[in-house]
């Protein structure tokens, strides 16, 4: 058997390598009738028939074998922990139903066909055809979450290759783009912001993650986008900062909202956290920061109203109770004076017994 696509391969520049969607298709080994099982074996002729009744002219038997062929596909892709058995069955008609499609009348049936020809691509295309993304763009345009995950995955990285060559010829990008959004909120309901992200990285657009990220990973989104941002190239670099940012203000994470604000040198974001926050400890916590920082910051009357409060954090941001602070927690944790290790590691007395 030879190997299938990396399912776990990123298509992004902070994450990971780019997928190669020239990598081998899978190729089941076939199975002779007399080694399926029972279950298998009427699976089997059951597919067989619908692609016969594809062929058939009667709009009504057409539609039925579709649906049908559909639903069993989908039941199977679901969880994908090996070929799935109508994959491995409708193989010997891919080029039938493809030549089916070709044939037919524009409508609802053929862009049904084409949806099922999508998720067969997945394991039956050339190398290099990128014949999932074809035929899902001239497919109905349904939930792409209800094939699975392995047939989203295998579309983003066909999506992010078709990026590249569109770019290069300037074609038009409002068809991938949809189904670039299509594939992000799957990908952010599910877990895999970093999928999510790469992809959005490659084409160049991070703003559907505002659109897209909640309470429950909009930390590990940010992590990513920074983390990722180390190893992009200015001024990528500074939009992914910026979009984290954003993240952060979304949901009132101003501390870390500030530590990207002073990493992207920004006074303007800075002066907004202070703004935005209310919380006097917090502020005071903001006016530490940018201390540690290094940097001249002057607080006015919009930042902190109260004027002895302003008074108060701008000593903070000028470092002026600085050696004040330090001999504070020195008092507090009691190292005013230097200790013997005795004094540390208390030595107890021998009771005689042991």
């Amino acid at each position: 058997m030879a190997p299938a696509p990396d399912p776990n391969s990123s298509v992004g520049g902070g994450g990971g390598a780019k997928r190669d969607q020239a990598s081998t298709k899978v190729k089941a080994p076939k199975k002779k009738e007399e080694d399926l099982s029972e279950e298998d074996l009427e699976l089997k002729q059951n597919l067989e028939l619908y692609v016969k009744r594809v062929q058939d002219p009667n709009p009504e038997l057409q539609k039925t074998a579709l649906e049908s062929m559909s639903q069993e596909i989908r039941a199977s892709t679901s969880s994908m922990t090996s070929v799935p058995m109508p994959l491995k069955f409708l193989r010997p008609h891919y080029g039938t139903l493809k030549d089916c499609h070709q044939k037919m009348a524009e409508s609802d049936l053929k862009k049904l066909l084409a949806d099922i020809l999508s998720v067969l691509a997945l394991t039956m295309s050339a190398e290099g055809e990128r014949e999932s993304l074809g035929y899902r763009l001239a497919g109905s345009g349904g939930d792409i979450g209800s094939w699975g995950h392995e047939y989203v995955r295998n579309l983003a990285g066909e999506v992010a290759v078709e990026y590249t060559i569109r770019q290069v010829q300037e074609s038009s990008m409002m068809d991938l783009m949809d189904l670039v959004r299509q594939i992000v909120a799957f990908h952010m309901k599910h877990n895999a912001e970093t999928e999510a992200v790469d992809l959005l990285m490659e084409v160049e657009d991070l703003d559907p993650l505002l659109d897209h990220v909640g309470r429950t990973n909009f930390r590990r989104t940010c992590n990513y986008l920074t983390s990722a941002a180390k190893y992009r190239p200015w001024p990528d670099d500074m939009v992914a900062l910026d979009i984290a940012y954003m993240i952060y203000m979304k949901f009132k994470a101003y501390p870390n909202a500030l530590q990207i604000a002073l990493l992207l040198d920004n006074m303007q974001y800075v002066k907004k956290v202070f703004t935005s926050c209310t919380n006097l400890l917090r502020k005071k916590q903001f006016c530490y920061m940018i201390s540690r920082h290094g940097i001249t910051f002057n607080l006015d009357p919009e930042m902190v109203e109260d004027k002895d409060d302003r008074s108060m954090l701008q000593e903070i941001v000028n470092n002026i109770k600085l050696n004040e602070g330090y001999l504070t927690l020195a008092r507090d944790i009691d190292v005013m004076e230097a200790k013997r290790p005795e004094d540390i590691y208390k030595v107890w007395p021998s009771c005689g017994i042991c």
